[in-house]
């Protein structure tokens, strides 16, 4: 890979919420340009694949699901640089 080639980070997320709330942050999380929601679970749990282009880009999106209204965490679970 040249050094000018552009990256692309693949990872995926292991998030918590409150049951209640769950469709709501799915449906938020949704929204996110770089995000798509793979599967959840009514107990509160779901999970988010991310595509971008640094790491940057990762922790913003991390932290931007833990300050969705009834999310409890958001775990990075798999990295990968391609």
């Amino acid at each position: 890979m040249s050094v000018d080639a552009q990256q692309v980070h693949i990872s995926s997320l292991v998030v918590r919420c409150l049951p209640h709330r769950l469709d709501q942050a799915v449906a938020i999380v949704k929204k996110f340009k770089n995000a798509d929601v793979r599967a959840h679970d009514p107990v509160g749990k779901f999970v988010v694949l991310l595509e971008t282009e640094n790491e940057s880009q990762i922790l913003s999106i991390i932290s931007r699901i833990e300050s969705i209204d009834g999310v409890l965490s958001a775990a990075l679970v798999y990295h990968e640089i391609d």
